[in-house]
């Protein structure tokens, strides 16, 4: 079975031999990174494709790995927010969308809801949101936390529609 797996990496380089003993181990289809801080001339993962936001942005502070193989189309986002995304099909079609929201930037539910509308359903959202909220089993809600909350029970009313969210929820 092909896994989906999401990852604040904080930082590739440092964190390049973790990334490959991850892939290695669990052969994953898709891998949903953040914080990436990708330098020039940055070796990839061997049998892994790197897609990157398409607003030109060289960071990668949002990136999908797709294994080699694996048939995917990737999706040219317009949006602020960093975010990456591609329809993956596995066993069945669904779109990945990875989503960095750095902890000092403003983020709105009407920028959300741009960017979740381009994304085919059904779609999934990984990522680190730095935002808190009980609803994810964290112990205090935060600003951000409140307005992602208010968001997904809103997109949910308005698309009657299944989607997914991925917090990493370490600082």
């Amino acid at each position: 079975m092909d896994t989906v797996v999401q990852w604040n990496i904080r930082g590739f380089r440092n964190n390049f031999e973790e990334l490959k003993l991850l892939l290695n181990r669990s052969q994953s289809a898709v891998v949903a990174l953040q914080e990436c801080r990708l330098g020039e001339g940055q070796v990839l993962p061997w049998g892994y494709t790197l897609l990157l936001p398409q607003d030109g942005s060289s960071g990668g502070e949002a990136a999908l790995l797709i294994r080699n193989g694996t048939r995917f189309s990737e999706i040219d986002l317009k949006t602020g927010l960093h975010a990456a995304a591609a329809t993956i099909s596995l066993e069945k079609t669904l779109t990945v969308c990875s989503l960095y929201l750095p902890p000092n930037s403003p983020v709105s539910k009407l920028s959300l809801a741009e960017l979740f509308e381009q994304l085919p359903k059904p779609f999934l959202v990984l990522g680190d949101f730095n935002a808190h909220s009980p609803a994810w089993r964290d112990s205090r809600r935060d600003g951000r936390g409140r307005i992602l909350e208010e968001f997904m029970a809103e997109f949910w009313r308005a698309n009657f529609c299944s989607f997914g969210i991925s917090f990493d929820l370490s600082d």
